[in-house]
């Protein structure tokens, strides 16, 4: 009896360490990880306040990789090592786990999973469910839908669209996309000047923190001669949060699990401080980066204004790729985008998992009041958001947020 007490309490012990442990990659698989909606209080508007127009942008859901090249990242050198025989055991299961990837992406690659269609259908039930009334009024019977010329944006919008048709069957929905449409939800390639930098302040940080030497031991026979193999070393660490965290929701958890719950923090966080230092508030960067969305917030402006003055639009639903949410995110000083940050303090105060995950998502909500004077609620990712530089949220006069939001423009109008 006492065995079996001990063996059963040695068994709870391990399985308390193993979901610990599995915690800490859920937490720090950034970008990557799976849309979660955030769990907020929910205010009521002022009385004789209604619902009449929402003007959403949403990332695409949860997909496969982006292309056999990035997956290339950590399969290529990793078959070449196996090829010199300096692989180790768990070596070879890392090279499987990219070759599984490389396989179930096959024909799929960049597109998004079942489980990205569902994340985009949940998203519209929920609104359509929270805001019945938008999408049955008189006179404004349509619903906008605008996507980049990217297919997993494409694939996003047509989910999402068809989930929201299922609760709206008598709304109009409007189909837009196309490179024209990139150019003002995304703008990714006016950015590329300004991506060397990240790399570099990423390669640094990596040499400084992170212990190759221990990882290397535990896949290569000698570390020495596989390290020819690799292109840098923060490549192969980041490849594993990267590409790890994608393979994981495809069922494929080897990769990701090749770093310890420990390497996997430092790198994704390191991989985080890069992202943000390309797209965001960068101090070292300074501003350039979110005054390339300038455009988006025109069309968000331009649109709202329509509706507001009568229009036949109820929503107008954007969706786009995370290297232009966050830049545009930056620009309006959402809450959680509104500090400025050095590249060493981004880990401390801004987690992709929570402000840039699959499918992440803005909705301004708009109610007319009794003397049609308008408010906005602002909600990120389903939960009331604000934009702390205004005041506290989530509602705000849509004149007093639309004078804010011209403000932070260096176009002018």
């Amino acid at each position: 009896m006492v065995r079996r007490w001990a063996s059963l309490l040695l068994l709870t012990a391990l399985s308390c360490l193993s979901l610990r442990a599995q915690d800490a990659y859920d937490e720090w698989k950034g970008l990557y990880h799976p849309y979660a909606e955030r769990v907020t209080s929910t205010s009521r508007p002022p009385r004789g306040y209604k619902p009449f127009y929402i003007s959403h942008i949403g990332r695409h859901g949860s997909r496969y990789p982006v292309n056999q090249g990035y997956v290339g990242n950590g399969l290529n050198p990793l078959a070449k090592a196996d090829s010199l025989g300096l692989l180790t055991a768990e070596g070879k299961r890392l090279l499987r786990g990219f070759r599984q990837l490389d396989s179930a992406s096959q024909g799929v690659y960049g597109l998004i999973t079942s489980l990205g269609a569902e994340e985009q259908q949940a998203i519209a039930r929920r609104m359509a469910a929270r805001y019945p009334r938008v999408f049955r009024q008189k006179g404004r019977d349509s619903v906008a839908c605008y996507s980049t010329h990217k297919q997993r944006a494409i694939l996003s919008m047509t989910n999402f669209a068809a989930a929201l048709a299922s609760f709206a069957p008598k709304v109009h929905i409007g189909f837009v996309a196309g490179e024209k449409y990139f150019d003002v939800l995304c703008r990714e390639d006016k950015a590329a000047p300004g991506l060397k930098g990240g790399s570099r302040k990423s390669d640094k940080a990596m040499a400084e923190q992170f212990d190759f030497a221990s990882l290397y031991k535990r896949i290569f026979t000698d570390p020495v001669r596989a390290r020819s193999c690799f292109k840098s070393d923060r490549l192969i660490a980041e490849t594993c949060v990267a590409n790890g965290s994608v393979a994981d929701y495809i069922g494929i958890p080897s990769i990701m699990h090749s770093l310890t719950p420990e390497e996997f923090k430092l790198a994704s966080s390191i991989y985080a401080a890069k992202q943000f230092f390309q797209h965001c508030g960068s101090v070292e960067q300074g501003e350039w980066r979110m005054h390339i969305m300038d455009t988006l917030v025109l069309d968000f402006v331009a649109r709202a204004d329509a509706a507001v003055a009568g229009n036949r639009i109820a929503a107008d639903l954007r969706f786009s790729h995370d290297v232009g949410l966050m830049p545009f995110f930056s620009l309006i000083g959402l809450e959680g985008y509104d500090r400025r940050l050095r590249f060493e303090e981004v880990s401390d105060n801004w987690n992709p998992t929570y402000m840039m995950p699959m499918a992440c998502n803005l909705q301004l909500v708009f109610y007319r009041g009794r003397r049609s004077d308008v408010l906005v609620k602002v909600l990120f990712n389903e939960g009331e958001s604000s934009f702390p530089e205004l005041g506290p949220g989530p509602y705000y006069k849509w004149e007093d947020l639309r004078a804010y939001l011209i403000n932070r423009l260096k176009t002018t109008i």
